[in-house]
């Protein structure tokens, strides 16, 4: 299943849970269930028209298919009735009304089929399609799921296929059941064929011959095994809250994988989690005016999906800062990440001396050195961030001691200003794990005025004969670059939180 938040559902004022949770169905429809990849399914077949009761709000799939339009004597066959397959769906608590829409009649006047809905009617249903239509009324046909009629007879399929040659429009195929059904099919001009029921099936039409469209059907389909009907993990340090809506569902609990170091997640259901993936941060500068270090990536993958197995979880650790008294540089921060979601580590500080280093690229970019001749201009300029994990660092200035601070996780490390270091560009805050919590924060640059280190870890720049302070540990926050003979900063390392709900 692919399921993700949607930023709409049925009802006003509903609550969408984040991650985590698969609704619980307590009646509706024909039960079925089938396990496919060690996961159990349960699958709510409605051929005909009732009520869905929702015990516990969640996600779903559903598929909701029209009634196909009745084959017309005289003018044609039906279209097929509309296809709506929505597997990013939200159903809270409640009882729904489900309806089911007939087929379009055969006969010598026009039939369009049923429309087929969740909810109180058509019109404010968040799940809705109407019937196939016939050549009678394109219009009708064009809204109906995307189905199509034409003028010569031949009945359009939701699949929104059409012809002119008697042959109707291919269906759509779905596999909702564990089985692969067609639905939709625009009916032809042909010896007619009765039309099957729950099928959306546009009725045929040859002559004085015709059949009726066949009904539609809704499926409403979710994963069961337990109460949390959803992830089942364990792994790193684990910890529950009560969410009070400022994070999370109010009410809801959630429970929490946090990892400070490298190790393994083991998932036994899979499922759809919260997760922050934050790269370690990059170290400061040094070797004479030197930028702050960029922060770590900050990654926040909201209703992420997570496969069972044993999964890897690398936290990386945070860049080294630069020693000006052996002429070494600042290093850029290592990557986190578990599965596919990743987080780079934060850029290096830029440097003054030999080859005048820039301010590296990264999660967020390093800060820039300043400059205190011409020589090697451009080495000013700082790194830049990776779109949707930070920003970039601030500049140094030329002929000046003011470097520039490492980019932050929220902003932009500022410029250096005259003997000033710019500071650090502030981090992101998060209460994944239950505690708001600010981290990715840039590290302030050196100066004869050091720099801020950026709010979420990043560590503060040095005056001259003043060792820089490093980003904090778990933060990504970047390390603070130095001026004159001394030490920069270390980049703070990362971390992985991962969370969902459990009732």
């Amino acid at each position: 299943m692919t399921i993700s938040k949607l930023s709409t559902a049925l009802g006003a004022g509903s609550q969408i849970p984040t991650a985590g949770r698969f609704a619980q169905i307590s009646s509706g429809g024909t039960r079925t269930t089938y396990t496919d990849g060690g996961i159990t399914y349960e699958v709510r077949t409605f051929t005909s028209s009732g009520s869905l009761v929702v015990a516990n709000s969640g996600v779903v799939d559903v598929l909701v298919v029209g009634g196909g339009g009745g084959g017309f004597t005289a003018a044609g066959s039906g279209g097929g009735g509309g296809f709506l397959y929505s597997p990013r769906s939200f159903l809270q608590a409640g009882t729904f009304t489900v309806s089911v829409g007939a087929g379009g009649a055969t006969g010598t006047t026009r039939s369009v089929g049923g429309s087929s809905f969740i909810g109180a009617n058509r019109n404010t249903a968040s799940f809705a399609v109407s019937g196939g239509s016939n050549n009678w009324n394109s219009t009708l046909g064009a809204t109906s799921g995307n189905g199509y009629t034409v003028t010569s007879g031949a009945g359009g399929a939701g699949a929104g296929g059409d012809s002119a040659s008697g042959v109707g429009g291919v269906g759509l195929v779905s596999t909702i059941t564990n089985t692969s059904v067609t639905y939709g099919t625009g009916g032809s001009v042909t010896i007619p064929v009765t039309k099957g029921a729950n099928t959306g099936d546009g009725g045929d039409a040859s002559g004085a011959t015709a059949t009726a469209g066949g009904s539609g059907v809704v499926i409403v389909r979710t994963i069961i095994g337990g109460s949390a009907a959803g992830v089942a993990a364990s792994g790193g340090t684990e910890t529950t809250y009560v969410a009070d809506g400022t994070n999370g569902v109010n009410g809801k609990t959630y429970k929490v994988h946090s990892f400070t170091s490298s190790g393994s997640l083991t998932v036994n259901a899979q499922g759809f989690v919260d997760c922050l993936v934050v790269g370690g941060g990059g170290g400061g500068g040094a070797l004479g005016l030197a930028g702050g270090g960029g922060a770590g990536g900050h990654l926040l993958a909201l209703s992420s999906y997570l496969p069972t197995g044993t999964l890897t979880v690398t936290v990386g650790a945070g860049g080294t800062g630069g020693v000006s008294s052996t002429d070494i540089a600042g290093n850029s921060g290592n990557a986190s990440n578990i599965n596919l979601y990743y987080a780079l580590g934060g850029g290096a500080g830029g440097s003054n001396a030999g080859d005048k280093t820039l301010g590296q690229n990264g999660g967020s970019g390093g800060g820039g050195a300043a400059l205190t001749s011409g020589a090697g201009a451009a080495a000013n300029i700082g790194g830049s961030g990776i779109t949707g994990q930070g920003h970039a660092g601030g500049n140094g200035v030329v002929t000046n001691t003011g470097s520039g601070g490492g980019g932050g996780g929220s902003a932009a490390g500022a410029n250096g200003s005259a003997t000033v270091g710019g500071a650090g560009g502030a981090g992101v805050s998060s209460s994944l794990n239950g505690v708001s919590t600010t981290r990715s924060g840039g590290g302030g640059g050196g100066g004869d005025t050091a720099g801020a280190g950026g709010a979420g870890g990043g560590g503060a720049g040095s005056i001259n004969g003043v060792n820089a302070t490093s980003g904090t540990a778990n933060t990504g926050g970047g390390g603070g670059g130095c001026r004159g003979a001394n030490t920069a900063g270390n980049g703070g390392s990362g971390i992985v939180i991962i969370r969902y709900s459990i009732d």
